[in-house]
């Protein structure tokens, strides 16, 4: 038989209508409640993702050749712009309320649990967790994987999405003003 998962572990009967049996539940449903923010938080940048490769297979043929940009590129710069605006107001709004489920989380676990709250919350936050005598009993995430959280790769994926649809904009505007200048000017 497998091992419980922290959710099954902080079940308790119905029936028990002891003190702390509501305890054990408030805690089993903030933990549900965080479940669920994490959950929502991955289906939208799944959405924004798809969103942006469907924009890049749309511009791919124009981006063959930057000579011959047109209205087209103009337009989809644009709405690849205000997707990813759009995407990371989402993610900055959703990130809030799984960090507000979590902080739920911690002040309904019990005390002698440990799991969000205690170790799993300095352990987090990056400070060493000693969680027996042995050597692999001590844990502490490095600066590289606290700079590197999942949290921060996506920020940094919209930002280069932004970047990239920013310059391509930028390139089609600058090249509709060339295509209207005198020839003579240009050289």
């Amino acid at each position: 038989m497998s091992e419980p998962t922290q959710l099954e572990a902080a079940e308790v009967p119905e029936n028990n209508t002891t003190q702390n049996s509501k305890e054990n539940e408030k805690y089993r449903v903030a933990l549900e409640l965080a479940f669920y923010e994490g959950q929502i938080s991955w289906q939208m940048n799944v959405l924004f993702v798809g969103l942006n490769i469907g924009l890049g297979a749309l511009l791919q043929k124009q981006l063959e050749n930057l000579c011959k940009i047109n209205i087209s590129t103009f337009i989809l710069s644009i709405v690849g712009i205000i997707i990813n605006i759009y995407w990371l107001g989402t993610f900055m709004r959703n990130n809030r309320y799984y960090k507000f489920r979590m902080a739920q989380a911690r002040k309904a676990e019990p005390e002698d649990y440990s799991l969000v709250n205690g170790n799993g919350y300095e352990f987090s936050q990056g400070k060493k967790v000693i969680l027996g005598r042995d050597q692999d009993d001590i844990q502490q995430l490095s600066w590289m994987e606290r700079k590197c959280s999942n949290k921060n790769a996506i920020k940094v994926s919209i930002i280069c999405f932004l970047i990239c649809f920013s310059l391509l904009l930028i390139w089609t505007i600058i090249k509709s003003i060339i295509k209207f200048l005198p020839h003579d000017c240009i050289a």
